[in-house]
C-alpha cells in the first residue's frame, strides 16, 4: 500500500511537471459592441514545442437576432488550430478552423448543428513596447436553412449568409498599465444565391483604443470612433463603441 501511495504521489509529480514545461494558457474574455452586442470568449493554448502551441476557442453570441428557438438558438461558435511563434516569440501566428452553429449563415427559421465553417488567421504582436494584433475571417454557409412555408410545410432557404469580416490594430506601452493605439475593422457580406453587385459593405469601423493591463493578467480596452462607410448608414449607425475585459491564466 505504502508502495502504491508512493508511485501515485510520484505519477502525478511527474505528471505536474510535465503539463508545467509544457506550458499552456487560458484567457476568458468579456465582449461588447454596437454591432455584435454582448459575446463572451474562451480561448486556450497549449504547447507542443518551443514554437508551436495547439489552440482553441469559443464565442458564445448571444444577440437575440442571431437565434431563435425554444432555448433561443443562439450561435455559437468553436474552434481549433496551432499558433506559431517567431522574431524570437513577440509575433504569433495562428491559423485556425472554426464551426458555427445556430442560423445565422444557413438562414433558415430553426437554429442548426453545423451550419458554418469560419477558417481564419491571427496574427499577434507583443513587445516591451508595441502591440498589435492582424484578424482575418470567412464565416461561410455550409448548410441551407429550413423555412415554413404556407404554416404547413418546409422548404429550403433560397439565400444563405457569408461574411467576411477582418480588423488590425496597433499600440504603443506608455507604461506597463497603460497603452494607446488605433483600431480599423471592416465587416462585408456576400449571401450565396445572390450576383456579386449584392455583397455589400456592413460597417467599417476606425478609431483609437486606450488599455489598462495590470500584472495578474487582467485587462481592460475600450475602442470608439467613426463607421467610416463610403455611404452613411441607413440604419443611422454612424459611430462604434467596442469594449473588451479579459483575464488571461
Amino acid at each position: 500500500m505504502k508502495k502504491l501511495i508512493l508511485l501515485v504521489l510520484f505519477v502525478s509529480a511527474t505528471a505536474a511537471a510535465w503539463a508545467q514545461a509544457k506550458k499552456s494558457s487560458y484567457t476568458i474574455g468579456l465582449n461588447q459592441d454596437s454591432f455584435f452586442g454582448f459575446y463572451p470568449t474562451l480561448a486556450g493554448s497549449y504547447g507542443l514545442s518551443d514554437k508551436v502551441d495547439w489552440t482553441f476557442y469559443g464565442i458564445f453570441w448571444t444577440t437575440p437576432s442571431f437565434g431563435t428557438g425554444g432555448g433561443g438558438g443562439l450561435w455559437t461558435e468553436l474552434g481549433t488550430g496551432v499558433s506559431i511563434s517567431t522574431l524570437r516569440g513577440n509575433l504569433k501566428l495562428n491559423p485556425q478552423i472554426g464551426l458555427t452553429n445556430g442560423k445565422l449563415l444557413s438562414n433558415g427559421s430553426f437554429a442548426m448543428l453545423a451550419e458554418g465553417l469560419v477558417p481564419s488567421l491571427t496574427a499577434n504582436l507583443n513587445s516591451s513596447k508595441l502591440e498589435g494584433q492582424y484578424y482575418l475571417g470567412y464565416y461561410a454557409a455550409v448548410r441551407k436553412g429550413q423555412v415554413l412555408q404556407n404554416e404547413r410545410t418546409l422548404v429550403t432557404a433560397p439565400i444563405q449568409n457569408n461574411f467576411l469580416h477582418w480588423w488590425v490594430n496597433a499600440g504603443y506601452k506608455i507604461s506597463p498599465a497603460l497603452s494607446l493605439g488605433a483600431h480599423y475593422e471592416h465587416l462585408r457580406s456576400n449571401p450565396s444565391g445572390t450576383r456579386a453587385p449584392d455583397a455589400s459593405n456592413v460597417y467599417k469601423w476606425f478609431g483609437p483604443y486606450v488599455q489598462a493591463s495590470l500584472p495578474n493578467g487582467l485587462a481592460l480596452r475600450f475602442t470608439g470612433g467613426p463607421n467610416i462607410l463610403d455611404r452613411p448608414a441607413t440604419d443611422g449607425n454612424n459611430t462604434f463603441y467596442k469594449l473588451s475585459a479579459s483575464i488571461s491564466f
